[in-house]
């Protein structure tokens, strides 16, 4: 029997929808499972009794509905991740309303005309979950949340320092690192306070000091374990200036397996690609372009940081934005092709790893 069915399902903490597509975008069925182990079982029945299907869409396939899409890859099914801002667009521009079924069925849509969806668990192939990226995905957003923690104690430590009596916040030096800040608020001198008010300010800032030196070793133990994890990769993109093992791991992440992807592809993907932004072109002046708005965005601020960097450590890269000066793009424009050049080296690094011998094959 010739593969032409799709399933779009749209995944919920109990329970999940499924809508079943025939080749022509036609609904055949739909139904609601318990999200466990029976109802992936009872989904795969269910849908395999009105033919076989081609390709499997889930909404938060990396979420919700991982357990059901771990489910499916072991079942042999061609899973894929549809991203939630996809059955928005539809939803928007058919001016239609929201339930399970018609989010289930605009995630079978879009699963249907799409073939160029990501597999689920961001591999090239249908295959398990691998289980370092896993554990690299949850250190790196350990470390993102220890950082807007200690962001809002310090903004908290701050204010409550700037409340002190002048006396009191004399005796702070001005410090620029987190670290020695919080040691200068251990020599204070509140010997001689009375006013309650103050004391209860010099408690609080106790307080929110101990928190942030138990953030902070949390955060010294998240980057070891992440450099250790990305070491087991045998990733080189270490190798390439201003990668540290944090962004790494912010790439790796995101990226999952560069053979998705095709050079052009991958720069759509992280948003690096140039967008035609002319009028009124002449001869002589330069085409222009703009910043691709799109795209992942937590792949396109690491690259930004690392061209950031970049051009203060690395020629090639000056030299690179230079020229782009030189034939007349302005600053964001120059920036831009840097970063376009550092998506290709991100590319043309990852592939070459995955050719190399690794602790993940």
């Amino acid at each position: 029997m010739t593969a032409t069915n799709i399933v779009g399902i749209d995944p919920h903490r109990k329970t999940f929808t499924a809508t079943l597509l025939d080749a022509s975008g036609g609904e055949i069925d739909h139904a609601h499972f318990t999200n466990n182990r029976a109802g992936h079982a009872e989904v795969l029945v269910w849908a395999t009794e009105h033919g076989t299907v081609e390709r499997w869409g889930i909404e938060g396939a990396s979420g919700l509905g991982r357990p059901l899409a771990e489910f499916l890859v072991a079942a042999g099914g061609d899973v894929r991740e549809v991203p939630p801002h996809k059955t928005s667009l539809r939803r928007r521009g058919r001016h239609e309303g929201k339930t399970d079924r018609l989010d289930s069925h605009r995630i079978a849509a879009e699963t249907q005309t799409n073939p160029r969806l990501a597999r689920a668990f961001k591999h090239a192939q249908p295959a398990q979950p691998d289980p370092v990226r896993d554990r690299i995905a949850l250190w790196h957003n350990a470390r993102t949340s220890l950082r807007k923690i200690r962001v809002q104690l310090l903004g908290e430590v701050d204010a409550l320092v700037h409340e002190l009596p002048e006396e009191l916040r004399s005796q702070l030096p001005a410090k620029k690192t987190i670290r020695a800040r919080v040691t200068s608020l251990d020599r204070l001198d509140a010997s001689e306070v009375t006013d309650k008010t103050v004391l209860l300010r010099l408690r609080l800032i106790e307080h929110r000091v101990a928190m942030l030196r138990d953030v902070l070793e949390q955060d010294r133990i998240a980057a070891r374990e992440l450099a250790e994890l990305v070491a087991q990769t045998k990733s080189t993109l270490t190798d390439l200036v201003g990668i540290a093992p944090r962004a790494a791991a912010e790439i790796i992440v995101e990226v999952g397996d560069i053979r998705r992807f095709t050079a052009a592809g991958f720069a759509r993907f992280n948003g690096t690609a140039p967008i035609p932004a002319s009028s009124a072109e002449g001869d002589g002046e330069p085409v222009r372009h703009r910043l691709c708005r799109g795209g992942n965005r937590r792949l396109n601020a690491a690259i930004h940081r690392v061209a950031v960097t970049q051009l203060r450590y690395e020629p090639r890269a000056r030299e690179i934005y230079d020229n782009a000066r030189a034939n007349g793009h302005t600053r964001r424009e120059a920036m831009r092709v840097l970063k376009r050049n550092l998506s290709n080296a991100i590319y043309r690094t990852m592939a070459r790893d995955t050719r190399q011998p690794s602790l993940l094959t």
